[in-house]
């Protein structure tokens, strides 16, 4: 009688086990096809909280900074020179870009910026208003009068003082800064100071200044560590405002100009013909050939003017990595990225590196068999006005216009000697030239001929009609 009751409830069990397994199952397929119905737009949402493409000012990073990421180096009531953090050294992003820095200049009207030079070669953009430059390196004086569209390269080292020279207006720069001593890292260096900033010559002994000068210790103190009131950036009276603008010109008065090639002088992007332009906006570039600093920094100065609801044809850079600064306007932009982004803890980001590790080594085990999964993640943000954009090599992208206002973008191109832009989309994308045998090995010969239509159907090109309803911040 046991052995029968035994039997009877392991029969149960199994008939139990057997059923919450039944469960089980119909639960998985349940949710398999509820995840099955979701809308095209939740699951777009879904991988973007996943790879860093989300909505919010931290969406897409690392190629993605907000104005929250910047931080003021300086900061007086007639102005602060603000600059973003460093680029992360993961991946693509540290590899092509993490020595450059993006940097803001804003002076208030009449504000005078005191003498100093940087361990950096900077790449400035005029975003706003009018000022003076003044230069001194190789032992002569130059003055400029850059202007709102001028782009300007100062090489490292050269002592630098500069003034707003307008009235009422602010003067605001975009910067891209080279650091030629320890990459990521520049430094700041005052002639003259107090307690702030500090002059660097009160880092020498008095016996070496002494000698250097021939002059005793009292006086040297006097004139580069007097006491100064207004800190890095002060303001000027309209006179001595007016002086400083006396000596200045396009081409850099004051101390005479060499004439050469390598001549330092600023260039207007918004004043010459733009290199491509339609209904959609317009395109302007400052490349080597004009500008021979630009070459030996292996750099290029972009400008794009997209008319609201318009977008930039998807597109990539063949070699050059691309920093774009959002001037003015709001919109977004898209692209695709083979790198899992950065955004997440570190101990998520070591364990997507771990598994990318694991997937090569499995392809290398199993030979011609191996077979490396090629995804691409969709990276996308909404931007603003001091948002920046990095698009590193190769990365198909694109940024679209917000509905309510034109967007105007400055893009720094890093490596640009020998990049090509190639287009995808419009009537000079670089699929138009595939041959018909290979169309038909890489569509199937039936679906040729509908290739060809696609291919062809977008009469535009380079700046193109955004998609509908979609270039608004609010739709994002």
């Amino acid at each position: 009688m046991a052995k029968k009751k035994t039997s009877s409830s392991s029969s149960m069990a199994r008939s139990l086990a057997a059923l919450l397994l039944s469960l089980c199952f119909l639960s998985l397929a349940s949710n398999a096809v509820g995840w099955s119905r979701r809308g095209e737009r939740e699951r777009e949402e879904e991988d973007e909280r996943r790879h860093g493409g989300g909505r919010g000012g931290e969406g897409g990073r690392p190629y993605h900074f907000g104005e929250e990421s910047f931080r003021h180096w300086t900061r007086t009531r007639h102005g602060r020179f603000s600059v973003l953090e460093r680029f992360s050294d993961e991946q693509v992003v540290g590899a092509a870009v993490g020595g450059y820095r993006v940097a803001v200049l804003e002076a208030a009207p009449r504000a005078f910026l005191q003498p100093s030079h940087y361990d950096a070669d900077e790449v400035f953009y005029v975003k706003e208003g009018e000022g003076v430059i003044v230069l001194l390196r190789e032992g002569r004086r130059e003055s400029f009068c850059v202007r709102e569209g001028d782009a300007m390269v100062i090489p490292a080292g050269a002592i630098v003082y500069s003034a707003n020279t307008h009235s009422s207006k602010w003067f605001r720069v975009v910067m891209l800064l080279n650091p030629v001593s320890t990459p990521g890292h520049f430094e700041e260096y005052f002639p003259v100071g107090g307690d702030r900033p500090e002059s660097f010559f009160s880092a020498f002994s008095d016996d070496v200044l002494q000698a250097a000068f021939n002059t005793r210790r009292e006086e040297l103190e006097k004139v580069f560590e007097r006491q100064r009131e207004g800190g890095e950036i002060t303001t000027a009276p309209e006179e001595q405002i007016r002086e400083l603008s006396k000596s200045c010109s396009r081409r850099g008065g004051g101390g005479g100009g060499s004439g050469s090639e390598w001549e330092i002088k600023p260039s207007s992007l918004t004043g010459k013909r733009p290199y491509f332009s339609n209904n959609h906006g317009k395109l302007f570039e400052l490349t080597g050939d004009e500008c021979r600093h630009l070459k030996k920094l292996d750099l290029l100065i972009g400008l794009a003017n997209i008319t609201r609801g318009s977008m930039i044809a998807p597109n990539y850079n063949t070699r050059a990595t691309k920093l774009a600064v959002v001037l003015k306007g709001s919109g977004y932009f898209e692209m695709a990225c083979p790198h899992v982004s950065g955004g997440g803890s570190s101990e998520r980001r070591e364990r997507e590196r771990e598994h990318g590790r694991r997937e090569e080594e499995q392809g290398e085990e199993h030979g011609e068999r191996g077979e490396k999964a090629r995804r691409y993640h969709k990276v996308r943000a909404q931007v603003r006005e001091g948002s920046v954009i990095v698009i590193p090599a190769s990365h198909p992208a694109t940024i679209v216009a917000g509905e309510g206002e034109s967007l105007a973008v400055v893009c720094f191109f890093v490596g640009a000697n020998h990049d090509e832009r190639v287009f995808l989309a419009g009537r000079n994308s670089l699929l138009r030239q595939l041959d018909d045998p290979a169309k038909k090995l890489v569509f199937g010969g039936s679906a040729a001929r509908e290739a060809d239509r696609v291919l062809a159907a977008q009469p535009e090109q380079i700046l193109l009609r955004g998609p509908p309803g979609r270039g608004s911040v609010s739709d994002m």
